[in-house]
């Protein structure tokens, strides 16, 4: 008999002779899984289509079976590129180079000169082994990548549909990159809108606006946005103090701009309403001050992900030289650049001298005058209006009984700043135990921050409701007594269910109404947060095509039109910081992401900036803050911006009109970023201190000189406008707008609509009188408003509110 241990041996020694008489015999088997193309001067990935003459590069990604090795093989890879048939290019990779098999191999470099699809194949062989694969691609002249965009503004501007714009745009976008009408059809739909709803951080904006909408439908049936307006009724009496306190409100919440947004929009709305604010212009307060004052702040949810990019970047520029004259850390370089923000910088300056002044020019002097001259406390034109054509009515107001407190608002809205805030520092917290606080808030994972803060604000508001009792006109914290009374009765109902008799049912419904109430019930909670969600519906399928747009002008090639640009030997280096600031406005415009146009141009432009200023400081910061400033700047005067879009849904105006007021600032302070700010900074002319100051001169210039009052004495608009009028052909409507201006002045009184149809001053005193308001150059007053939503019942002002 064989002793085991022997057996053992013998097992071993057959198992490893089968094993390598397999591996001897087996051969490699190779196959081609996927195409794809990078473009050589951008080194934009993946690209869906083809610029005409524009170099791309060809990489073929490999799988290989499990059995790889083969003794008798020349291990000698054989490869082949094909456009159309014909052969671009060939080369051999050899496998003895490297101790793993590779998975993708360089396929070349390759052109194609004439519009049309092509099909670029890659071929291999490996001894016998042959595999190939191939993929169709559209091209077309690089310019004709504008053709979505100038779909999108030019059905914007003639429809007033910014719904059909924006589809248009990208079934137009998908037919480019598909070849055929029913392509794109399909292609728009499965490819393009789907992957703007399925995308992971598009479904944490969608809850995170659901569940912020859902707060304010809860807040607004609690009478707490009513009651903050008659809190700040005798502090906010004119045009002036009412978009002062929506601007405060932005800087206050810095830390995000979506909140901000959303926050400062809904819970200002009803008090510039009252004080005659039209839409458009809290939309505008709301939009411009939301990611400017987010971008900059070092405590912000914007701040980790601009370090990301910039950090990368670093990381390029340090493997190249281990000693720059730069900052070697993202967060320094983000800290240097907030001087050489100038649009941020600007836009932020410009606010609060329109808002001190009472003027205002272009469309936004239009939408002003429209509000303040006809007495207008619903928002005015501009405001959202539902499929009727109809101003949006809510269907969420407080009950009859329900007092009106300001608490009821302030409550919920501070909760929610303080959840968002904390939550910011958690999940940017490592567990080291060593991190700064602005450590963790540059490591927040600001989409789950948002997220979970407005929904535990939510149910916070709801359980701070839930305390809180309504009788006789007024709240009672705590109520012990009534909720002893309410169990009694409770207990007394289901004993006596069975056994009541008409008149005692009767009994008890006249003893119900004089007992306290709960202020929101559990299910009345509900349906208001549902109703709330119900008002934003129209926006989110607004926002889905935005980014589905967006998506589409990268498709098409727009990013890489522009990085060519960047990319010039014949530029002067000087002129980077206001070329990245021009382009990045201009990306971000046509693709309405901020934060998507810097992830285009960082790797764009950064590490080739730096090396063609050698290593210049001044530069290198100008670059950077370029990027960031301008993608601010495109993303204000995009129709088809997220933060756009979320101004106007959360200040209840229509997108349209938002977008055409705020554009001209936009655009004017953009001018001045460049003239003052980007040419004379990059080209080392002074200082960006000096820059700020003369960016200050530059907007206080505006407003004192282009600008104009709403109400004045001789109706005149701002220059802009009467430039416009002079060649204009459909002007009678403003024309007579600048007639009532000046009725309004005289008179101090809005103009009725009454008197455009020749009745008498008789015939509409009665109906005037709700709305009689005190109009002069600096403010409005109003004396005897109707309720702008709601007559709540009255606070009296000698009780102390909670018993």
């Amino acid at each position: 008999m064989i002793p085991r241990s022997k057996l053992s041996v013998l097992a071993g020694l057959l198992g490893f002779a089968i094993q390598a008489i397999t591996f001897a015999s087996a051969a490699y088997d190779v196959s081609v899984s996927n195409i794809y193309l990078t473009d050589t001067e951008t080194e934009v990935e993946d690209i869906v289509a083809i610029h005409n003459s524009k170099p791309f590069n060809v990489t073929a990604e490999l799988e290989w079976a499990e059995e790889i090795y083969d003794e008798a093989s020349s291990n000698l890879l054989v490869w082949q590129l094909f456009i159309d048939g014909t052969q671009q290019a060939e080369g051999t990779v050899d496998l003895n180079d490297s101790r793993a098999l590779p998975t993708s191999l360089n396929a070349g470099i390759s052109t194609v000169e004439k519009s049309g699809e092509h099909v670029v194949e890659v071929k291999v062989q490996l001894d016998e082994v042959t595999a190939e694969n191939d993929r169709a691609y559209r091209s077309f002249n690089a310019g004709a990548s504008f053709v979505p965009l100038i779909f999108v503004l030019v059905l914007a501007s003639t429809t007033q549909m910014v719904e059909l714009s924006l589809g248009m745009g990208v079934f137009v976008g998908c037919c480019m990159i598909t070849g055929t009408i029913t392509a794109g059809f399909r292609t728009m739909l499965d490819t393009y809108i789907l992957e703007a709803l399925a995308n992971v951080d598009h479904g944490f904006v969608y809850l995170f606006i659901l569940f912020m909408a859902g707060l304010v439908g809860i807040i607004e049936k609690s009478g707490g946005l009513i009651g903050i307006t008659h809190a700040l009724k005798d502090y906010v009496k004119s045009s002036k103090s009412a978009q002062s306190v929506s601007f405060f409100a932005g800087l206050v919440i810095f830390f995000d701009d979506y909140a901000n947004t959303l926050v400062a929009g809904a819970s200002m709305r009803p008090l510039t309403d009252a004080c005659m604010v039209s839409r458009e212009k809290l939309a505008f307060v709301v939009d411009a001050t939301a990611a400017p004052i987010a971008s900059i702040v070092p405590i912000s949810s914007w701040v980790g992900f601009e370090i990301s990019l910039i950090q990368a970047e670093l990381d390029k520029i340090l493997a190249s030289d281990s000693d720059p004259d730069i900052k070697t850390t993202g967060f320094t370089v983000f800290l240097e650049t907030i001087k050489y923000r100038y649009y941020c910088i600007y836009m932020l300056m410009l606010m609060p001298l329109l808002i001190a002044s009472g003027r205002d020019f272009g469309p936004m002097l239009i939408a002003e005058r429209r509000t303040k001259v006809y007495g207008r406390t619903d928002g005015g034109p501009g405001a959202a209006l539902n499929a009727e054509g109809e101003v949006l009515k809510s269907n969420n107001t407080p009950s009859e009984d329900t007092p009106c407190k300001w608490w009821n608002m302030v409550f919920p809205i501070v909760m929610l700043v303080v959840y968002i805030f904390y939550l910011l520092a958690y999940t940017g917290d490592d567990g080291s135990g060593s991190q700064s606080f602005v450590d963790k808030m540059q490591n927040a994972d600001a989409y789950s921050a948002l997220l979970w803060g407005t929904m535990a604000a939510a149910l916070t508001a709801v359980g701070f409701y839930l305390i809180q009792d309504k009788h006789m006109d007024r709240i009672i914290f705590f109520n012990v007594k009534g909720y002893i009374s309410r169990a009694k009765r409770g207990f007394a109902s289901l004993k006596n269910k069975f056994r009541r008799t008409p008149d005692q049912d009767e009994n008890t419904e006249g003893e119900e109404e004089v007992h306290a109430r709960v202020l929101m019930s559990y299910s009345e909670a509900m349906t208001s947060f549902l109703l709330g969600m119900e008002k934003i519906f129209g926006a989110i399928v607004v926002l889905t095509l935005a980014w589905a747009s967006g998506a589409i002008m990268s498709a098409v090639g727009l990013d890489r039109f522009f990085g060519e640009i960047l990319k010039s030997d014949a530029l002067d280096y000087r002129m980077l910081p206001t070329l990245s600031f021009i382009i990045a406005m201009i990306i971000a415009f046509a693709t309405g992401t901020s934060w998507g146009t810097m992830t285009i141009m960082f790797p764009l432009v950064l590490v080739p900036s730096y090396e063609a200023s050698g290593g210049d400081a001044n530069i290198f910061y100008g670059v950077t803050a370029g990027i960031l400033a301008g993608a601010v700047a495109g993303d204000h005067a995009s129709p088809i911006s997220d933060t756009t879009i979320l101004a106007s849904m959360a200040s209840e105006c229509t997108l349209l009109n938002h977008v055409k007021t705020q554009a001209p600032y936009a655009l004017l302070v953009a001018l001045w970023s460049v003239l003052v700010g980007t040419i004379p900074s990059g080209r080392g002319a002074y200082s960006s201190g000096i820059a700020a100051l003369m960016g200050f001169v530059a907007m206080l210039f505006h407003v004192v000189f282009t600008a104009e009052f709403a109400i004045n004495k001789t109706g005149r608009y701002d220059i802009f406008t009467e430039i416009y009028l002079r060649f204009a052909r459909e002007k009678d409507e403003l024309l007579q707008l600048k007639e009532d201006v000046k009725i309004a002045y005289e008179t101090g009184e809005p103009v009725e609509m009454a008197l455009k149809k020749s009745i008498t001053h008789e015939d509409t005193k009665d109906v005037s009188m709700s709305k009689t308001v005190v109009i002069d150059r600096i403010g409005v007053t109003e004396t005897n408003r109707s309720a702008t939503a709601h007559e709540c019942v009255p606070i009296n002002e000698d009780e102390d509110g909670v018993d």
